[in-house]
């Protein structure tokens, strides 16, 4: 069953089974929708003849700083903003129910996302309907068995897949859970060998991917736990792996030290796609500083062509301190970090490659009553782009969940992996509003787009969002004959 039917039998559900006929057991849900307003512009291709460009070899820059890729004797190319905007405009709306139908340790969880009002410009805008989970829960003494569309969030990131798992807690301090089920394109919600994909690559799947795989999480009294992770994806013909991967987890508190640990193991290129250690903890009153060390290998899916060109990994260390001011609302934080790639093999004498980068932060916030205010400022450079700015909010708090701000930021950024060396400033006013079960949210901003480079006009974009939310339902531990 592809995902638009399920979605489409997961819409069924939740109106046979809605408010009117869960009222006498127990559900609760929410409804969005939101509605995003932004303008944006394209990319065109441009030329020069190639012997009007200044120097040699494939690599060549412009006086203005544009980076161009020229092919002898022909011309010189490189991509710029186009001249035209365009207004794109986003809606989308989400369901979430969970219900119990008053059988003990039965309920149902569905999520659905439409986009119905979305610009045709913007991606999967024709995907109408999709369902993002919609599975059911049997839940008793020591087993959780769960079938449906199901996501799954671990060491190795999110996953969701149609099928089935089963949870096994019988012996403490251990819980074991194994699943196994068709598997889902990553961020798609749609099987590989689906439209999405194909529309997108040459050479996407042919044949869908039987997910499986098992976790194990244990944990030592209230100061040690850990979790092991194996899964694997593999063709329905078994013809070839889409995936094998493992990660472990684990969190120590050594008095008042937390240590945090973790790795991510890609069992089909023997390698280690990441390595993390991290510690933090409180050195004085209202004062708190983390650090941690990171080794990051770009990982890729065995279908895709990229992994062939050996991406560069780098290795990472940083920082952050916050301070609680005692006996004021005043926080602060700053923090950075230092990056070092590894080496590229690249074969290219005459580029020169980025071989480190960093990066730093701070932010204050202060509250005055139902006033506050937020500053953040935020400067990275690595390889082939660099970014500097801030932004600052100040705003009123009339009760929890309602309160009308305004903010202003500004941010350049530049070198040669940009669209000309760009400065956006502006700003804009937001607020939210809520009223028991609803509540709404809006912004409305402007910015001024600015480049040094002549080949780019400067231009102005317009953004605006606005959200509503409902939620409904009971609680069924808190109703007679929620269970039986």
């Amino acid at each position: 069953m592809n995902g638009y039917w399920l979605a489409r039998v997961a819409l069924v559900w939740a109106v046979l089974l809605g408010p009117q006929s869960l009222m006498a057991q127990g559900y609760r849900g929410e409804f969005r929708v939101a509605g995003s307003f932004l303008e944006l512009r394209g990319l065109e291709r441009d030329s020069l003849p190639e012997g009007t460009v200044a120097g040699d070899g494939i690599r060549r820059v412009l006086a203005d700083g544009t980076v161009v890729s020229c092919i002898p004797t022909q011309f010189c190319y490189w991509f710029r903003s186009a001249d035209e905007e365009e207004s794109i405009s986003v809606v989308t709306q989400d369901l979430s129910l969970v219900a119990w139908p008053g059988i003990r340790g039965l309920a149902a969880n569905v999520h659905l996302r439409g986009r119905y009002g979305t610009d045709s410009f913007w991606p999967r805008s024709s995907q109408d309907l999709d369902a993002i989970t919609a599975y059911v829960t049997y839940d008793r003494a020591d087993f959780r068995f769960r079938g449906g569309r199901i996501a799954r969030t671990s060491g190795l990131g999110y996953y969701n897949f149609d099928g089935g798992s089963v949870l096994w807690r019988g012996v403490e301090p251990l819980r074991v859970e194994a699943f196994y089920g068709w598997g889902l394109a990553r961020g798609l919600n749609a099987p590989r060998d689906g439209d999405l994909l194909r529309e997108a690559d040459d050479f996407a799947p042919d044949k869908r991917a039987r997910f499986a795989g098992f976790d194990v999480n244990a944990r030592l009294g209230q100061t040690v736990s850990g979790t092991f992770t194996y899964q694997r994806e593999i063709r329905t013909d078994q013809a070839a792996l889409y995936t094998e991967r493992m990660a472990f987890d684990a969190r120590a508190l050594v008095e008042r030290v937390t240590v945090d640990f973790s790795l991510d193991y890609d069992l089909a290129y023997d390698e280690f796609n990441e390595l993390q250690l991290r510690a933090s903890a409180p050195i004085a009153a209202g004062i708190r500083l983390a650090g941690y060390a990171r080794h990051y290998e770009p990982y890729f899916e065995l279908w895709t062509i990229w992994g062939a060109f050996t991406p560069v990994g780098y290795t990472e260390g940083g920082g952050t301190a916050i301070w609680r001011v005692p006996g004021t609302t005043l926080s602060l934080e700053g923090g950075g970090a230092y990056r070092s790639y590894e080496e590229t093999d690249a074969g290219a004498d005459f580029l020169r490659f980025e071989e480190n980068g960093w990066r730093a932060h701070g932010r204050a916030r202060w509250e005055w009553r139902d006033w506050f205010t937020d500053g953040t400022y935020r400067a990275e450079r690595g390889s082939g782009a660099a970014r500097y700015g801030g932004d600052v909010m100040v705003g009123y708090e009339f009760d929890p969940g309602t309160y009308l701000a305004v903010r202003g930021s500004s941010t350049q950024t530049f070198n040669e992996f940009r669209l000309g060396e760009q400065i956006t400033s502006g700003g804009g006013v937001e607020g939210a509003w809520r009223m028991g079960d609803i509540s709404l949210t809006g912004s409305l901003s402007g910015y001024s787009l600015s480049f040094d480079r002549a080949r780019v006009s400067d231009w102005t974009q317009t953004r605006g969002h606005i959200g509503l939310a409902y939620r409904f339902g009971s609680d069924m531990g808190s109703r007679e004959g929620g269970y039986r």
